[in-house]
């Protein structure tokens, strides 16, 4: 399990092959109504390390599907691949990916450090940490790069994570639980 973000690393050969497993996936299940299988015996160490990740879809720089696990019992491969079915068919936001759309799919992976808990949005670092709070069974999160993307100051990263993910109130953070991560971003403009 990692630990902190600067006990793991992934290579650049490690990025590209948790892509093309990502597109892989996505292309099977879309043309051919199947889950993907991989030699693992190919991978490297890293990507059989147990460890959460995000995988986002975009198309024309929009949002298409996002979904991801925190703290998964299986290898970091074996997570993206679930998660790229998960964010092509599941995200509840939008209709599952369509064979015309597949082409036009830019995939992001966005690997993830176990949660820290925090007091506040002071303990927040715009840019490093992603924020997740949970309170009884609600609970949201938004990747690190969202508050980037979006221009917002800790206070209101973690208020959006609040109150539009988890539906909780603005300043849940006051009574709920507060955690930060970090995550290793990248996506296929960069290979």
């Amino acid at each position: 399990m990692i630990q902190q973000a600067n006990d793991f690393q992934l290579t650049e050969e490690d990025k590209v092959t948790l892509l093309k497993i990502a597109r892989k996936t996505i292309e099977e299940l879309v043309y051919n109504n199947k889950i993907a299988q991989f030699d693992q015996s190919q991978f490297s160490d890293n990507l059989k390390v147990e460890a959460g990740a995000f995988v986002t879809l975009k198309i024309d720089g929009k949002l298409r599907g996002c979904i991801g696990r925190f703290m998964p019992h299986q290898p970091l491969w074996e997570v993206v691949r679930d998660m790229a079915i998960a964010a092509a068919s599941e995200d509840p936001r939008f209709t599952p990916v369509t064979p015309k759309e597949v082409e036009r799919i830019m995939i992001e992976i966005s690997v993830l450090t176990p949660l820290k808990p925090v007091k506040s949005p002071q303990d927040v670092i715009v840019g490093k940490h992603g924020v997740y709070c949970r309170s009884g069974f609600a609970s949201g999160t938004l990747l690190p790069q969202v508050a980037v993307e979006e221009g917002w100051n800790a206070e209101e990263f973690v208020g959006y994570c609040c109150k539009y993910k988890a539906g909780l109130d603005w300043d849940c953070w006051k009574y709920a639980d507060l955690f930060v991560y970090e995550a290793i971003v990248f996506d296929e403009s960069e290979f």
